[in-house]
């Protein structure tokens, strides 16, 4: 036998169900295991059956992501090892026979509920660009499944909200704005929901484009210097291993240094929309940028980090740390560094300091 997991030689049958049922949604990928069993020229060694799976999909494809092409779905065997096996039956059922993918009442609730989306609602978030007029620009041209997760949770974040239409030409405004500075669409989306807060507090707002634009370009001139101080954070090697992300939040925070954001963009946005800028300049924004990243970091000390969920391209992974009134969204990159997706009050905690104020 030519294939051991763990500390012991493999059998088909020594597969978990979870293991089997991602293992025949490869393509393919039943087949390699037969021939790498009864090889004897080869031998082939995998820590986990995570570690199995993920080889067999690259080994066979060159791709991390597996596609099923009839649920029109991308996603990462490591990311369908956290399925049960009733979801993982019910998915392979639809894949199969290809019948009433779309329609599927219980295999929709079923994705919903793992934080997994099809490429026919990946197609909504692509939409709204078109809807706020920036479809064909530039920063659009090569997006990933990441990228595109990022606009389909924009485009979901402006459907819940009431009397919001993105056809319009404040929204409009703002993503010509926001897709003229951004590199990339994870910035477009920082930009883009910077605009729409920004311009609504009462020291930016102004009924003349000129305007807003102006004072969105005046804050990132005060502010972006100010963020740099915070793109820093951890990294571990691991990234299958979540308990390893929590203790290397740990240490790092008992070493003194800091878990900051990935870019920016990011920076700029979550301090003008849970940070309370509004205009401030010199050391008036100093501090408060300061203030603003010292609570993130009284909150990572204080409070437990508890377990996130796996991304759907099996690398990325969030972890939330909640009190009763500040929140954080911690995030695990496919690179292994950790940062911060997002800082800010709770609802209670914003309730409690406007009534302070």
């Amino acid at each position: 036998m030519a294939v051991s997991v763990g500390n012991r030689v493999l059998h088909r049958a020594g597969l978990s169900e979870v293991a089997r049922l991602v293992l025949g949604l490869i393509d393919g990928g039943a087949q390699w295991l037969d021939w790498a069993m009864t090889d004897v020229q080869t031998r082939y060694h995998f820590r986990d059956e995570n570690a199995l799976l993920a080889a067999v999909q690259s080994g066979v494809h060159g791709s991390p992501l597996m596609l099923l092409p009839r649920l029109g779905l991308l996603v990462s065997p490591a990311k369908l090892m956290t399925l049960s096996a009733a979801d993982l039956r019910l998915l392979a059922r639809v894949e199969m026979s290809g019948e009433g993918a779309a329609s599927d009442t219980a295999l929709k609730a079923s994705l919903d509920a793992n934080g997994i989306v099809t490429q026919q609602a990946l197609a909504d978030g692509v939409a709204l660009s078109f809807q706020l007029g920036v479809g064909t620009a530039p920063v659009f041209q090569a997006m990933g499944l990441n990228e595109q997760l990022a606009l389909l949770e924009l485009q979901r974040d402006l459907a819940t909200q009431q009397d919001v239409d993105p056809s319009s030409s404040f929204h409009k405004e703002a993503a010509s704005f926001a897709a003229a500075r951004a590199q990339n669409p994870f910035q477009f989306v920082d930009y883009f929901r910077t605009c729409l807060v920004y311009w609504q507090v009462g020291t930016s707002s102004s009924t003349h484009t000129d305007g807003r634009a102006d004072a969105m370009v005046a804050a990132m001139g005060t502010l972006m210097p100010l963020t740099f101080v915070a793109l820093d954070g951890p990294s571990v090697q691991d990234l299958s291993d979540p308990q390893g992300v929590i203790a290397a939040i740990q240490n790092c925070l008992m070493m003194g240094r800091s878990i900051g954001f990935s870019r920016s963009s990011l920076v700029l946005q979550q301090v003008i929309t849970n940070g309370g800028y509004a205009g401030q300049t010199g050391e008036q924004a100093e501090t408060l940028v300061h203030n603003f990243l010292a609570r993130a970091q009284s909150l990572l000390s204080a409070s437990e980090v508890a377990m996130g969920q796996l991304g759907q391209d099996g690398a990325t992974r969030l972890f939330r740390v909640e009190t009763a009134t500040d929140r954080a969204d911690v995030e695990l990159s496919p690179t292994g560094v950790i940062t911060l997706r997002s800082f800010g009050a709770t609802a209670a905690g914003s309730h409690a300091a406007t009534s302070t104020s």
